[in-house]
């Protein structure tokens, strides 16, 4: 690590102090892998020499590109960019992308133009990328309350990864550390498929998270279905899109004030937390607290309470059930 931090500065022509200081694990001391973008994830396999190289995902904003070009400064990556726990720029608060909207190409470069700047373009249709998306601005004024509770959660993410308490107003007894594992285990069970499901070379559309669909979230996409992913953090390979739809979700289920459902999904939405546990499997739900022993107490206390209203409502509508079937059977005679 020594040896690459020296030679990047070399080239760089900076000193590797200085480069260091700039670094992720530096500004994010409790960061986890899997809480970075990856296009290829860093895992072990028994043949490195066929492996795929590990890789980080970048996404942008749009608003930070058009902003540095008309200063007259050239385009760059931020940090933010490739942190898992965003799907929005928090300077601009502004969705980010990770694709072409010109063409929908995700192959991007950085060219030097004749004049102006060095700038982000699109690999395929050689378009500048600070062009914003039509339907996320036809969106915004509707969809900006929304956003804005989406990324006071992220921040919240990346205060946890920066080794910093979570706000104890609205996530109690929860340490830094058990609010990114929360994010994590949810994450995973929502994009998780159903046991036996077999669809779409395993992967199918009936998951967890497409009970949480929000328009806002996802401008010009009404009503988004994804399919399922089976990883333990989707996080880390999400596309922009899928993050901010995994974060909100999570963000509604974690935090106990009804305004963040409201605010998210509707008025008309029942609680996130209800919501998760009546869509999830039973076995697999109950085997994460006890397998993992790494959730807070106060979101253990809510899972249960939530158990306790399904099986309330199952009973309820069993004893309906046969309410009405001994009423059939009487009227008939």
């Amino acid at each position: 690590m020594q040896a690459w931090l020296k030679a990047a500065a070399d080239r760089l022509d900076v000193s590797a102090i200085r480069l260091a200081e700039q670094s992720l694990a530096r500004r994010y001391p409790a960061l986890a892998l899997d809480f970075l973008v990856w296009e290829h994830l860093p895992r072990p396999v028994d043949y490195p020499e066929v492996s795929a190289v590990p890789r980080l995902g970048i996404s942008w904003c749009s608003r930070c590109l058009a902003e540095g070009f008309a200063n007259d400064e050239p385009a760059y990556v931020r940090q933010q960019w490739v942190l898992a726990a965003s799907g929005f720029c928090h300077r601009h608060r502004w969705p980010l992308e990770d694709r072409c909207n010109a063409c929908g190409s995700l192959n991007w470069r950085f060219a030097t133009p004749a004049r102006g700047p060095l700038r982000m373009i699109c690999g395929a249709c050689w378009r500048p990328l600070e062009r914003a998306s039509v339907s996320t601005l036809d969106a915004e004024k509707a969809a900006r309350a929304c956003w804005d509770h989406a990324i006071t959660f992220e921040l919240q993410l990346m205060g946890a990864m920066a080794g910093k308490t979570p706000d104890q107003f609205r996530f109690n007894f929860t340490s830094a550390s058990q609010l990114l594992d929360q994010v994590r285990d949810i994450c995973s069970l929502l994009n998780r498929s159903p046991p036996g499901h077999d669809h779409w070379g395993g992967r199918t559309r009936a998951i967890a998270l497409n009970d949480f669909a929000c328009d806002a979230i996802t401008p010009g996409m009404r009503d988004y279905r994804f399919l399922s992913y089976d990883e333990p953090n989707p996080l880390a390979t999400a596309t922009p899109l899928l993050r901010r739809c995994l974060l909100a979700a999570a963000h509604a289920i974690i935090d106990s004030d009804p305004g963040t459902t409201t605010a998210l999904f509707g008025p008309d939405a029942p609680p996130a937390i209800d919501t998760f546990v009546a869509g999830m499997n039973r076995e697999l739900l109950d085997s994460y607290p006890a397998a993992t022993g790494h959730w807070s107490p106060t979101f253990t206390r809510q899972i249960e309470a939530a158990k306790q209203r399904r099986r309330r409502r199952s009973t309820l509508a069993k004893f309906k059930l046969r309410r009405f079937a001994g009423n059939t059977a009487f009227a008939e005679v």
